[in-house]
């Protein structure tokens, strides 16, 4: 839901949005009266088909999400009162999510407050810094930076190993690098990788400082883009290792969109720019013949020989796929690319809109039935 209403509310909001118009403040409602928690500024994770409390965890994760889902949200709108409810969720995180942790944010709650025991990871941090440099774009509120400062510290500090250029995905209480517990190996993801590429960069922007992590980020896409491409099919594996080896090599769809406009917006910094516009070439010619359908829909996971490993499509995954090209798309105009260049991409990105623009039809029939 929160997704949806981020990604609408962003569409919605551009000059080029023609006839589509949704119900903002219906969704932003129902979201309201549906999912909020035992107090002011706390959501539980999910209702039934009847509207029912499903599952009442107080998630950091969602929370994250509410807050950008608002933020972009009262950006088309001018809708005061979701700068109010993102105000109350953070200050809510703020209080709530710190306790039984030594630092950062505990990944969950019961509704009773309580810490649930469960392995740390970077990226529901990650999500709150996302939604937190959203959120001051649009409010100029110190209050987001002062969290997005503290999530980046703890990126330099724990999450990420600077030494070994190594984003594990799990972590111990005390955020040290923590083995997967079946495959008794540490867990990386490209997809992750390049994640933190954009926010560094956006965080830097925000900061006055634009350069500051390029050599962070220069690092760390030259490990997703070797590690995590495949040589022969193509397309970024899921899951590595810390030495870079294959753990689990299956290509799903975010890392993908992910992958685009990390290196769209690392043209400009990468020493070699000409190899960088060959990958990318690539990327986007494999986006288009093997991830984006026709008919409006899209594959949500390759096997490794790219053919699909399942015929399902979830509802987050629009999110990847509608900012990872609107991303995209406006960092190539900024840049000013040869005609050349541009051209691919272009091809892409047109008919990656056609596709979003039939799902959020569809999507939104859905949601007024």
């Amino acid at each position: 839901q929160l997704r949806q209403l981020a990604m609408y509310a962003h569409a919605a909001g551009q000059p080029d949005s023609g006839l589509f118009k949704p119900d903002l403040k219906r969704h932003f409602d129902t979201v309201l009266a549906t999912y909020k928690g035992p107090s002011d500024g706390l959501w539980i994770y999910s209702v039934d088909d009847e509207d029912k409390p499903a599952d009442t965890t107080l998630d950091l994760y969602t929370h994250a999400f509410v807050i950008f889902a608002f933020s972009h949200y009262s950006r088309t709108t001018g809708d005061a009162s979701a700068r109010l409810e993102a105000a109350s969720t953070l200050q809510a995180i703020d209080r709530n999510f710190r306790k039984g942790v030594m630092k950062g944010f505990a990944e969950s709650l019961d509704l009773a407050g309580n810490h649930l025991q469960a392995v740390r990871r970077h990226e529901s941090h990650m999500h709150l810094l996302e939604a937190c440099l959203f959120a001051n774009e649009v409010w100029n509120d110190a209050a987001y930076m002062r969290i997005a400062d503290e999530i980046v510290g703890l990126f330099l500090g724990s999450f990420y190993d600077s030494a070994d250029n190594m984003l594990s995905e799990y972590f111990t209480d005390d955020l040290r690098p923590r083995a997967d517990i079946q495959r008794h190996k540490v867990i990386c993801e490209a997809g992750h990788y390049y994640e933190w590429i954009w926010l560094l960069k956006k965080y830097a922007h925000a900061k006055a400082t634009p350069d500051a992590y390029d050599d962070i980020c220069k690092r760390m896409l030259d490990w997703a883009n070797t590690h995590g491409w495949d040589q022969k099919y193509g397309g970024i594996y899921d899951e590595l290792d810390a030495q870079g080896q294959v753990v689990q090599e299956t290509k799903r769809l975010w890392p993908f969109t992910e992958g685009l406009k990390a290196n769209a917006l690392m043209l400009n910094i990468v020493a070699d720019r000409d190899a960088a516009k060959e990958h990318m070439a690539r990327m986007t010619a494999l986006f288009r013949d093997k991830y984006i359908d026709e008919r409006g829909f899209w594959t949500e996971w390759l096997e490794r020989d790219l053919t699909p490993a399942v015929d399902y499509m979830p509802a987050t995954t629009p999110y990847h796929v509608y900012f990872g090209i609107m991303e995209t798309r406006d960092i190539l105009r900024s840049r000013g690319a040869s005609k050349s260049w541009r051209a691919g991409p272009r091809k892409v990105l047109y008919k990656s809109r056609r596709l979003l623009s039939t799902i959020m039809r569809n999507t939104r029939r859905k949601l007024l039935k």
